[in-house]
């Protein structure tokens, strides 16, 4: 009898415990019907315009920075600056060292063909100076022989 007892005893206490639990949960399906959340798209729209307002502040921006990165493209050269220069001078020294050599090859063709000719005329002064004094013509000879002979 005594178990019967401490028994009921637990029973007793465990439906009390329930008995709360219950009035708690009723009390707490009350509150949640009284409470109405009104089902509106204001919020919504409140909130999607906040969104698109921030989408276009990042478009924005977004586009910014692809001009600033176009206009650095468009300045951008492949090769550097000083090695377009290094290779002008180049290309300018190598220019003037082809036409100098070339003067330099023109040059003494021009001055043999003057001496060729400047030698010529001597040559006909010369055979004219020896056909008109016959004593000088024999001793020239002489010399042009003993000048051969050694």
């Amino acid at each position: 009898m005594k178990k019967l007892d401490e028994i009921m005893e637990l029973m007793t206490d465990e439906i009390d415990e329930f008995k709360k639990g219950l009035l708690k949960l009723q009390k707490l399906s009350n509150e949640l019907h009284n409470r109405s959340i009104p089902i509106s798209t204001e919020v919504l729209e409140k909130q999607l315009n906040f969104f698109f307002q921030k989408q276009e502040k990042r478009d924005a921006f977004t586009t910014e920075a692809l001009k600033a990165i176009d206009q650095k493209l468009k300045k951008a050269y492949v090769l550097p600056k000083s090695l377009g220069i290094l290779f002008g001078s180049f290309l300018i020294l190598l220019v003037t060292l082809i036409a100098y050599l070339t003067f330099l090859v023109i040059e003494p063709g021009k001055g043999e063909n003057s001496n060729y000719q400047n030698s010529k005329e001597e040559s006909v002064i010369y055979h004219n100076y020896l056909m008109e004094k016959p004593e000088i013509k024999a001793d020239y000879e002489e010399w042009v022989q003993n000048q051969n002979s050694p």
